[in-house]
């Protein structure tokens, strides 16, 4: 996911323009959202060890595959097709530990902290790669190696016995009516649609935003606008560290779909921007509104299965999220490659927002959430 800070020398590099580069920068995404439910079933079914050690050795063997053939974008794509399936893993794990370790009371709390944690990673290589000069793009496969040694080393700080618990002894037959269930859930697609226009905001925004901003500032280059990204996502990660706070102040679905309406508007003002101040402007609030929705999605979603499928569930919703995700970043990119600005495709992600923000006043929560 490091890609994005020295986006120019990897478009050099494979000789692409934008439409090729939202192919390599999404290519992640695709398998990451295709292995959200097989993993969420592995994970349950095979438990937390086991499924760390496998979505390390993937994202060790895909961040340093293409240095094969560097310049080679089927290559590239390829390995980023094998870091997808890891983050798919990480992201299914992380989420079933904070559900068994977090204090009693404290997950939503929890889980936005890890949200939070998620954005400094996406933010540190804005800070850090453009610094390795013209050895960028090396530095940007390098650090998702680097990232697997540091979390290997945090494995051995776990406590055994609770995660050990944590796999489900169900049947082929309960683990199918459970994932028939999960799969059939009106609010499970609206939260995955949701999360989707909310981190795939954070993400697709962190990525184009400096292209955009060398589009409305001649002259500028991407690495000029780096410090501005990190700025963006660090917004992000403010937002998610209060979004445990943010669910107290209003029943979660209602502060999702004034949320989701709010970033249709946001998107649409900047579609209009015509200069550095205007586009951060919208860029910051939209950060800082996505962020907020965090662990809104996230409790909703564990609070829709039972604890031997909390995996499952959230593997579910997030498919459907890294899905628009992927949507989100290939209409920015092929609108810019064929219209000559983001205009068109920040239009039309205005338009899918308020949209999803429509849908989600019918659907009729359970229980108390229905307030």
């Amino acid at each position: 996911m490091s890609a994005p800070p020295v986006a120019d020398q990897f478009m050099i590099m494979f000789g692409v323009g934008y439409g090729g580069l939202s192919l390599f920068l999404s290519a992640i995404y695709w398998t990451h959202a295709a292995a959200q439910v097989p993993a969420g079933l592995l994970v349950d079914r095979i438990g937390i060890f086991h499924s760390l050690f496998v979505s390390i050795a993937l994202c060790v063997a895909g961040s340093l595959g293409p240095l094969i053939q560097p310049d080679n974008l089927a290559v590239a794509v390829s390995f980023r097709l094998i870091l997808g399936v890891s983050t798919g893993m990480m992201f299914l794990l992380f989420i079933k530990i904070l559900t068994i370790l977090a204090p009693s009371g404290q997950v939503a709390r929890a889980q936005g902290l890890q949200g939070a944690a998620f954005c400094l990673g996406t933010m540190l290589p804005y800070l850090t790669i453009p610094h390795a000069g013209a050895s960028g793009w090396m530095a940007a496969y390098f650090s998702g190696a680097i990232f697997c040694a540091i979390l290997g080393v945090c494995i051995v700080r776990l406590p055994k016995a609770p995660l050990r618990e944590s796999r489900t002894k169900a049947d082929a037959a309960q683990i199918w009516q459970a994932t028939k269930a999960i799969a059939t859930s009106r609010p499970i697609w609206f939260l995955g649609c949701c999360h989707g226009v909310s981190f795939g905001t954070m993400l697709t925004i962190g990525n184009w935003l400096p292209a955009i901003l060398v589009d409305v500032r001649a002259g500028s280059a991407i690495e000029d606008w780096a410090v501005a990204a990190s700025a963006l996502l660090l917004v992000g990660t403010l937002g998610r560290v209060f979004s445990g706070d943010a669910i107290r102040l209003m029943p979660r679905q209602i502060l999702l779909l004034r949320a989701t309406l709010g970033i249709g508007v946001l998107y649409a003002l900047l579609a209009l921007a015509s200069n550095p101040a205007f586009v951060l402007a919208p860029a910051i609030l939209l950060a800082l509104l996505c962020g907020s929705t965090y662990a809104a999605i996230l409790t909703l979603t564990t609070n829709t299965a039972s604890p031997a499928y909390v995996a499952t569930a959230v593997g579910f919703m997030n498919m459907i999220a890294n899905s628009v995700n992927i949507i989100l970043t290939l209409t920015l990119g092929i609108t810019r490659e064929f219209f000559g600005g983001f205009g068109p495709g920040l239009c039309l992600a205005a338009l899918a927002a308020i949209g999803l923000g429509i849908w989600g006043r019918s659907i009729d929560w359970p229980g108390k959430e229905k307030a």
